[in-house]
């Protein structure tokens, strides 16, 4: 059910956000779905238990920006970096409360509580 959730929410911003960067449509579901996939199992499943909500989004952004704009780069997608950057920072946002779902919901971090 957490994944299904995050998909749902970064699929929201990450796609229209890709595609007003100039990527095209296939491009950005496809980027949208991998990189949640991999945020999820690198960041929400790993990352966030062993350390806090901060540290957390702040290595999602370096993680979602990073693997869009390789994705672009990558792939030989037009893209502005500004709306990649603004996509990026726009997922953080709404991660940083889905982290707060998450611990709400029982991933518990064992250090650095706060």
């Amino acid at each position: 059910m957490n994944i299904l959730l995050k998909l749902l929410l970064n699929g929201i911003i990450a796609v229209p956000g890709l595609l007003w960067s100039g990527t095209s449509l296939a491009f950005a579901l496809t980027a949208s779905i991998i990189g949640s996939l991999l945020a999820y199992a690198l960041i929400d499943a790993f990352i966030l238990p062993r350390t806090n909500n901060t540290f957390a989004s702040t290595a999602d952004f370096l993680f979602v920006f990073a693997f869009f704009w390789a994705s672009c780069y990558a792939f030989a997608q037009s893209y502005a970096l500004s709306g990649v950057l603004l996509t990026a920072f726009v997922i953080t946002v709404v991660e940083y409360f889905y982290h707060s779902y998450l611990q709400h919901r029982g991933v518990h971090h064992s250090k650095h509580p706060g």
